[in-house]
């Protein structure tokens, strides 16, 4: 039977196909006393090194391929790994304790992440998801437990997933994910913002979604009104097909059609500018023949992270977009912070 779910459209577009059901599996954290509490902290800090080294290891691949904003994620991760508090808290207890630094990692997180999960603030909730997302790396580290990917996927499928790390959706199996659909997260999810850079159809906010479906449902997932229909009628499927096929077919005359002015038929030039958040979202303005940028939104570069961008930092960002679209004009809304962006 059909059943239909809202949620929060994220990444525009259509994506049809199976649904590939993603379950991080639920580590065994294991308790036990240990007599050599210093070697206990040395196998602690071995972890960390090794987690910080494929933390580097992700921010280099991201800024390579979406680049320096979105590869920031990933340094919020390793300050996260470096914090001195939570690092202290760890060692004290240790001390005090006597045992093993898995199961005293385990508790720090948890409650960490239940105190910033509890906070109102849409904005801090999100962050609860970088710490566990961190110290899930460095309990697997000491576990020495696999951590599945979606890196390689057996045929193209729509992912359905509680939640999922920056990790996961960086290194995605790009060919053969279709779209991306969450239990929870929001429009400046870590989720949100990597599926929009990489132009990936996608909702969040679903609740439900891996209690409704099972693996190789036939799923639509409508990114722009931000609905996914689990086991579409005959009929609700035929009517979404034609429309992602005329979706489809619209941008390629767009893409092929050659650079016209858009002109009124008394004479008046209409340009056709592109709204961007981010300096990556330039290619696609450029491809989409775009003749300036309308609204540049700077707030979004001041999201996701733990300290505002230097002016530095700012004005390569404004600089770049600039460059790219001369001589054509770029508008920068001055800093929009409102209770919508949190």
């Amino acid at each position: 039977m059909e059943v239909v779910l809202r949620g929060i459209g994220v990444s525009p577009g259509i994506a049809i196909g199976p649904a590939l059901n993603y379950r991080a599996e639920a580590l065994e954290i294991p308790k036990y006393p240990v007599s050599d509490k210093k070697a206990e902290l040395t196998r602690f800090e071995q972890a960390l090194e090794g987690v910080r080294s494929v933390l580097r290891g992700l921010r280099e691949q991201t800024a390579e391929e979406l680049g320096e904003r979105h590869a920031d994620i990933f340094h919020a991760h390793l300050m996260i790994l470096d914090d001195v508090t939570l690092r202290e808290e760890i060692q004290s207890r240790l001390e005090s304790e006597g045992v093993n630094v898995e199961y005293i990692i385990d508790e720090v997180i948890t409650r960490y992440a239940r105190l910033l999960s509890s906070v109102d603030d849409l904005h801090f909730r999100e962050r609860a998801r970088d710490i566990v997302d961190v110290g899930t790396r460095i309990l697997k580290s000491l576990l020495h437990a696999e951590r599945p990917t979606l890196e390689h996927l057996e045929r193209p499928s729509i992912i359905l997933a509680h939640d999922l790390t920056p990790s996961d959706t960086v290194n995605l199996d790009l060919v053969n994910t279709l779209g991306l659909a969450t239990d929870v997260g929001g429009p400046t999810s870590h989720t949100a913002i990597l599926a929009r850079a990489l132009e990936i159809p996608a909702v969040v906010s679903l609740r439900s979604i891996g209690e409704t479906s099972s693996p190789g449902d036939m799923i639509i997932l409508d990114g722009t009104r931000g609905r996914v229909i689990v086991r579409p009628a005959e009929a609700t499927l035929a009517r979404y097909a034609a429309q992602k096929q005329r979706e489809e077919e619209e941008r390629k005359a767009l893409a092929s059609g050659g650079y016209k002015l858009s002109v009124t038929l008394d004479g008046y030039e209409v340009p056709i500018l592109a709204n961007i958040e981010l300096p990556i979202e330039v290619a696609h303005g450029l491809s989409n023949k775009a003749q300036g940028v309308g609204l540049f939104r700077t707030e979004y570069l001041f999201l996701n992270r733990h300290s505002a961008p230097s002016e530095e930092e700012q004005y390569e960002a404004y600089a770049q977009v600039a460059e790219a679209f001369k001589p054509n004009p770029v508008t920068l809304r001055t800093l929009d912070l409102g209770g919508d962006k949190f």
